[in-house]
């Protein structure tokens, strides 16, 4: 016994009993230092299925050869007469995608009427893609919101949202708000946009485009609230204005996203996204027979306007980030 009280075997003694406290037990756990263990009920983030469509459809383009035509041969001089200077020549990314930037027209430059056809085309496009990207980017940060609303029951961010979109919230629950923003709220193709805005202002030359800032035809029965046209069924029809141009893309897009008229159009788009597929815009255009007298006769113009001109190419635009 005296040999353990040993100051030789008393510092080993000493020394094991404090290593071992330190060492794991059983290589299991540590004595005296615990690690911030990672918790078993992690929060799921709840994705957005949609947008990861446009994503992937969007990191697959790959235009390696790009067509010069009509959209590319416009004048410089013609473009600085009625455009900024950023909007002069839009470049492409090594994919292929035309990158636009955030200039944003108030108004329709005057004067498109005396220029050739193609030329007329390409400014009314170039100042037409900022406006529709711009909107579509909201209706995008509008699914993040909801979502993010949905998952912490964040109910100033949902009465915000809902108010803009005429929804009683008081009725609703927030999970049937996450529900009809996600069959509702989606960017409309932007080829479509644009083939219907160039049908309904006459590609930027219409009284109404020029006056009231109507890029889509929009009707109200209110006659303060717009123009009245020559010749209307209707004596209190008028075609609505705006106080620019953006307010009537986002007027237009908001009337395809909940009217009662385009349910259609809308079952039509979200049928491609449960089959995994990015909505096309030809397609689409078969839910949009309600929005002119001529039914039929409307989506196959607008369907034309497509082809014809190459819209699609347009499509996958993406709007700089400055």
């Amino acid at each position: 016994m005296l040999r353990l009280f040993q100051p030789g075997v008393l510092f080993v003694l000493v020394c094991a009993f404090f290593l071992g406290m330190l060492l794991p037990l059983n290589f299991d756990k540590p004595r005296f230092f615990t690690p911030t263990k990672k918790s078993n009920f992690e929060t799921e983030e709840i994705t957005d299925s949609a947008r990861q469509l446009y994503d992937t459809k969007l990191n697959k383009i790959n235009i390696s050869k790009k067509e010069i035509d009509w959209f590319q041969q416009v004048p410089i001089e013609t473009t600085k007469r009625f455009l900024p200077d950023e909007l002069n020549e839009l470049n492409y990314s090594s994919s292929g995608i035309l990158n636009i930037p955030q200039i944003f027209l108030e108004k329709v430059p005057v004067g498109l009427d005396e220029l050739p056809v193609e030329q007329k085309k390409a400014i009314f496009i170039r100042f037409m893609l900022p406006l529709i990207l711009k909107a579509n980017q909201e209706i995008w940060g509008q699914r993040k919101d909801i979502i993010k609303a949905n998952n912490s029951s964040n109910k100033t961010v949902l009465k915000s949202i809902a108010k803009t979109y005429k929804i009683d919230i008081e009725i609703m629950k927030s999970d049937e708000i996450h529900s009809w923003a996600n069959n509702h709220l989606l960017p409309i193709p932007t080829s479509l946009a644009l083939a219907q805005a160039a049908i309904e202002s006459g590609w930027g030359t219409s009284r109404f485009c020029i006056q009231g800032n109507a890029l889509f035809g929009q009707w109200s029965w209110s006659p303060q609230s717009g123009i009245k046209p020559l010749e209307a069924s209707n004596s209190d029809a008028v075609v609505r204005s705006f106080p620019n141009l953006q307010s009537s893309v986002h007027s237009y897009m908001k009337n395809l996203n909940t009217h009662s008229a385009y349910k259609e159009f809308r079952t039509l788009r979200n049928s491609y996204i449960t089959q995994g597929k990015w909505p096309d815009s030809v397609e689409l255009a078969a839910g949009l027979y309600p929005y002119a007298e001529t039914g039929d006769q409307y989506v196959e113009s607008v369907r034309n306007i497509i082809l014809q001109n190459n819209l699609q190419r347009f499509d996958y635009s993406r709007l700089l980030i400055w």
